[in-house]
């Protein structure tokens, strides 16, 4: 589920709401809240719907007020996967990067979709995107839009679009969206925003197919690849957790080991059936060659125990080849 951040009390002093797709219109009219309906819109408005979305109320008055918002929302119970920020102007900026510094230092894994309207992102290392970039908020992505096109909300297109899917099953470009329109950039700006980390809106000529480009995160990293890995480790977690209260005995044996590398193995495959990976490797340790030091804490703390080839998305295709005359 995607979550809206809004500084307008919707529903009166609540601090976050869930909205299901029949509810929405209703709860968020569109003369009184357009942005948050412009989202929400977008959000619910493509050819895959997801059940619900979160509305959290936060005071933005200063980055600090924002985190202590967010904090009051997720003791209060609000939960989602990717944080989005009804704000996307330049005098944004500061606060799109509080929510990503937020999201990247959460204790549960999840990701923030930001839209932004600057133009700064359009000059080398400028701008929200290169911002976080440098930052290494790796968990944050931008989807730049033109000053001209601030009704239009990309970012809740596309989370509308891509979390009703499998996690990491689809690459998050060539996904035709409704409610967004060409960003209108040349060649050169398209360049520049990639080079900066963002994202930005395209309609191939001639058609009405409009998607987000390059779907990834502002390190390079592809959105699908993140999700992939986050669903992958909390069922891993949860399978663990699952295997703790049901085995009358967890130690550090054989028996105990040969369960726990199942399960990571079980979740493995089902990374491989998704393609998110080409192969994996699971080796855990011989318990005998366990020393008593970590032994004696109680906890089988080991690193490296898997690993995997990723199976990259291909995002452009650059092909050439011969033709020749026939004969001897």
């Amino acid at each position: 589920v995607a979550a809206l951040i809004t500084t307008n009390d919707i529903f009166s002093g609540d601090l976050w709401r869930e909205l299901a797709q029949d509810e929405w219109q209703d709860a968020v009219p569109a003369a009184t809240y357009p942005v948050e309906y412009n989202w929400l819109e977008a959000y619910f408005g493509q050819a895959l719907k997801p059940d619900k979305a979160v509305i959290v109320l936060s005071d933005d008055t200063t980055a600090a007020d924002m985190k202590e918002g967010l904090d009051a929302a997720v003791d209060d119970g609000a939960a989602w996967y990717q944080l989005h920020y009804i704000g996307n102007a330049a005098a944004d900026k500061a606060i799109q990067v509080a929510i990503a510094e937020f999201n990247q230092s959460f204790e549960e894994k999840t990701q923030t979709l930001l839209m932004t309207t600057d133009v700064a992102n359009l000059t080398a290392d400028t701008g929200l995107a290169a911002e976080l970039r440098d930052a290494g908020l790796d968990r944050a992505t931008v989807i730049y839009h033109p000053l001209a096109q601030t009704t239009e909300r990309p970012d809740g297109a596309l989370a509308g679009r891509m979390l009703p899917t499998d996690e990491g099953a689809e690459q998050w470009d060539y996904k035709s969206l409704a409610f967004c329109s060409d960003a209108g950039l040349t060649s050169a700006q398209m360049t520049q925003l990639r080079a900066n980390g963002a994202n930005f809106v395209e309609r191939f000529k001639n058609t009405a197919f409009t998607h987000v480009f390059p779907g990834r995160t502002v390190s390079g990293r592809e959105i699908r690849i993140q999700w992939g890995a986050d669903w992958y480790d909390v069922n891993v977690q949860a399978s663990l957790a699952n295997y703790a209260f049901r085995t009358p005995l967890m130690a550090f044996d054989d028996d105990t080991f040969t369960d726990v590398e199942g399960l990571i193995r079980e979740w493995s495959e089902r990374a491989l059936d998704r393609r998110i990976i080409l192969d994996y490797v699971v080796d855990l340790p011989d318990p005998e060659t366990v020393p008593a030091s970590i032994r004696a804490t109680g906890i089988a703390s080991f690193n490296n125990v898997y690993t995997a080839t990723l199976n990259s998305a291909i995002d452009g295709w650059q092909v050439t080849g011969n033709w020749s005359i026939g004969g001897i």
